[in-house]
């Protein structure tokens, strides 16, 4: 399967940041710093964002 890019929203600041579902770093917020990602094994593991939109 393939990964896509997300449009996420920082549950602590509201910035939103475009990150890729398979991402194998740790993605923090440009804006606060706080983390938005955790890797797992291949896919990224939403901690401290909300999804708004997946992008094609």
């Amino acid at each position: 399967m393939v990964g896509q890019f997300i449009k996420v929203s920082c549950n602590d600041c509201g910035n939103e940041t475009i990150i890729f579902s398979r991402s194998t770093t740790v993605v923090s917020c440009g804006v606060c710093g706080a983390t938005l990602t955790n890797t797992s094994g291949g896919k990224a593991a939403l901690v401290g964002c909300t999804v708004l939109e997946t992008m094609e």
